[in-house]
């Protein structure tokens, strides 16, 4: 008796300080990912802005997804229904939470809301982590070893700072909980407990979405628990039971996710439940000599079905897989399609890539994945499953790096948690500890990596630039449209600040940052890259939108642009560059580059419109400059490593400014014309790429005068408003971020003088 209650003592205890633990863990989850906070608070990242209105949007009708008015600021001129989809679980949780202070604070409810969300999933991903690697193992440190991965990741730090609602974050949590319960349903032998596992999965569906992502990593777990041999029938209960609450729950879900597909997803949910009893059924009346082999029985129907169902499909001529899943599963296919080779998040990455954002976690989820083949049931195989997939799959397209690092965290914990436990067995104890400071010194670096990517503001106060600088230009810009324009006015801008446009500005775009209108985002690059007059044509014929003043004239159309700009005092006065210096913040050379729209233009945008970039670059620009200074100071650098090494820079500096190495079509192009336009409108000069030239002399290296453009004044187009605001002071020149709104004019009409702020 009083070993008993000893022993009762001693797991009260235990459960304490494993609560301690796991929650000083998520504290300093929750403390690197509050760094932000020190800057100007705002939404983090573009979709997150969306989902923020759709919340909105959500709590204006009292918590009813249901009576969510349509979206009428989408993309022209069709326009769609607020995302009812695979995203309205996630604004859904936030207008709930809003809902008790909504009456008094309004929208600024939901805004504060959505700002520190990030604290909820900081401290929720740590605790998924822990319950599922402890339960799945039955191990403290494994659990310990995975809810310390998900505190310091780095991949979990870009989007999950304040600000951020991360969809796919938030569904790997949900999920992870999902297999705790269904792992406890299983080995408890308590398939009620499968019903609640169904919970967190309706939620991972409404949150994040990729229901067929789940259904099929669901049947690839039951297919691998046949073939080993471990199924049995607390676990199909278990499962079946999951299956219909999670189906049940979905089909209440708001329109593409609603009653038909929700009913569709748990149909297929339950035919894996079907998959389960139907082995069972085989394995009681099929003769032992059969019964071994039903696993290959089965699983060679499936396959068959799976094949007739994909030919039969593309017969009629209907793609089974979307493409951007199929770009995944081949990515061959991905150099095909214009859109995916400019978006870096679809773009595969290296292995050195993966090894930053994951660590060592990387390698030991591949050991975790082979305790779970060797020891685990349904639940350690979804995840095993799940984790294979999503690690092949961020190789391919990066933007699934926060919901892998959910995957990798408890396989790599399964991992440690299995190299313990076998070491045990030939009383090393040197390989445990040597595991474990191996894994505590690189999760030191992951953190330090983790601490400098949260250290930083959002982009709406960095203008999306690659450099941590805080910059109003685009928070102006955006204020003026909300607060000057007309509430049915029209804007035309690169898709990549659609969202912002929508929520901050209030106002219809044509594209946005999940536009899937090919054609859309095409006519948009087309307009940029030639003149004025094809952008006009293209407004009337394929959008039916008139200037201002003219006799058809309805809706008020602007179009936006942004980059960065250099100023430079010379001996001869102010002059502007288009561009950044290439050596920002150094000796100014006279060479710019773009990390704005200049550079989308030169090159994603080409590639769109499918105009072929020597059309627009002449890259003989450069290797004319660099020769120049090969036959100017190779021969000194051939015996003076200052002189080579000075070299080299200059060559890298010039060989950075391609995106302004431009030809007659790039100077003839709206978006170059806007900016020239934009610029000398503040009374300076505006000097021509390339114009200028290195020159070297007995008093040491110099910069010729450039070219300035000549005065130009479009007809179609007009400046309104341009935001200039500093960003980086070099010795003789100061580089400003500028974001500027033209308004589409009938020629000849004149329009209020533009304001420039800054």
């Amino acid at each position: 008796m009083q070993s008993t209650k000893t022993l009762t003592r001693i797991l009260e205890r235990t459960n304490i300080i494993d609560t301690l633990v796991v929650s000083g863990i998520a504290l300093i989850s929750i403390l690197i990912r509050s760094l932000s906070t020190q800057y100007p608070l705002g939404i983090n990242g573009f979709d997150s802005w969306y989902l923020f209105y759709n919340a909105l949007l959500i709590a204006q009708a009292h918590g009813n997804w249901y009576a969510v008015p349509p979206d009428v600021h989408a993309w022209f001129p069709w326009g769609f229904f607020i995302e009812l989809g695979d995203t309205i679980g996630l604004p859904f949780i936030v207008a709930l939470l809003s809902l008790p202070f909504y009456s008094t604070y309004g929208a600024n409810a939901v805004y504060t809301v959505t700002l520190f969300l990030y604290v909820v999933l900081a401290g929720l991903g740590v605790g998924a982590a822990y319950v599922a690697v402890s339960g799945l193992t039955k191990s403290r440190i494994g659990g310990f070893v995975a809810a310390a991965i998900i505190a310091v990741s780095p991949a979990l730090t870009v989007k999950n700072i304040v600000g951020g609602l991360p969809k796919t974050s938030w569904g790997g949590v949900f999920v992870l909980f999902s297999i705790y319960l269904l792992n406890y349903a299983i080995e408890k032998k308590k398939p009620i407990y499968g019903a609640f596992a169904g919970i967190p999965l309706f939620l991972a569906e409404v949150s994040w979405g990729g229901s067929t992502y789940i259904d099929l990593s669901l049947l690839a777990g039951a297919f691998l628990l046949i073939l080993l041999n471990r199924n049995n029938e607390e676990t199909a209960k278990a499962f079946t039971l999951m299956a219909i609450v999670t189906a049940f729950l979905t089909s209440w879900a708001p329109n593409s996710i609603g009653f038909l597909s929700g009913l569709a997803h748990g149909l297929s949910l339950l035919i894996i439940g079907a998959l389960l009893f139907l082995d069972l059924y085989l394995k009681n009346i099929l003769p032992k000599e059969i019964s071994d082999s039903r696993a290959l029985l089965i699983t060679a129907s499936a396959v068959f079905i799976f094949v007739v169902a994909i030919v039969g499909l593309s017969f009629l001529g209907v793609t089974p897989i979307p493409s951007r899943y199929y770009a995944i599963v081949n990515p061959f296919y991905q150099v095909t399609v214009p859109i995916d080779k400019t978006v870096a998040e679809y773009i595969p990455q290296p292995i050195t890539s993966m090894i930053t954002d994951f660590g060592i976690a990387l390698f030991l989820s591949i050991i975790g994945m082979y305790y779970l083949i060797r020891e685990s049931n349904l639940a350690g195989l979804w995840l095993l499953v799940l984790g294979v997939i999503s690690i092949y799959g961020t190789s391919e397209q990066p933007y699934l790096f926060n919901y892998t690092a959910y995957m990798i965290a408890p396989l790599a914990g399964a991992g440690v948690f299995y190299i313990i436990d076998k070491t045990k067995e030939y009383k090393a104890k040197i390989i445990p500890i040597f595991v474990l400071s191996l894994v505590g010194v690189s999760l030191v670096a992951d953190a330090g990596a983790a601490i400098t990517m949260s250290n930083v503001p959002n982009e709406i106060v960095t203008s999306a630039s690659p450099y941590p600088i805080i910059n109003y230009a685009w928070v102006s810009a955006l204020d003026w449209i909300n607060q000057k324009t007309c509430p049915h006015a029209f804007i035309l801008s690169w898709w990549d600040y659609g969202y912002w446009e929508e929520v901050i500005g209030n106002r219809s775009v044509i594209a946005e940052n999940n536009t899937l209108n090919g054609t859309q985002i095409k006519l948009m690059a087309e307009m940029f890259l030639n003149n004025e007059t094809f952008a006009a044509t293209v407004l009337e014929k394929d959008f039916h939108l008139y200037p201002y003043g003219n006799p058809n004239y309805t809706i008020p159309v602007y179009i936006i642009a942004y980059d960065a700009v250099t100023q430079v005092n010379t001996s001869s006065g102010e002059e502007w560059y288009i561009g950044y210096p290439s050596d920002l913040g150094g000796e100014f050379l006279g060479y710019t580059t773009s990390l704005g729209d200049i550079g989308k233009a030169m090159g994603a945008m080409t590639v769109i419109a499918g105009y072929p970039i020597n059309e627009y670059l002449n890259t003989s620009l450069i290797t004319s400059e660099i020769s120049y200074l090969n036959s100017t100071l190779g021969s000194i650098a051939q015996y003076d490593p200052s002189v080579a090494t000075e070299l080299n820079e200059l060559s890298s500096i010039i060989g950075q400014a391609y995106p302004l190495a431009w030809t007659p079509k790039a100077y003839n192009s709206l978006i170059v014309n806007m900016f020239v336009e934009a610029l000398e409108g503040t009374g300076y000069p505006v000097i021509a790429p390339f114009s200028s030239k290195l020159e070297f002399s007995i008093s040491g290296l110099q910069t010729t005068p450039g070219t300035p453009f000549p005065e130009i004044h479009m007809v179609y187009f007009q400046p309104v408003y341009v935001a200039l605001f500093p960003w980086v002071k070099g010795p003789n020149y100061e580089t400003y971020i500028m974001v500027m709104i033209y308004q589409f004019v009938q020629p000849g009409t004149v329009i209020p003088e533009c304001v420039y702020y800054g």
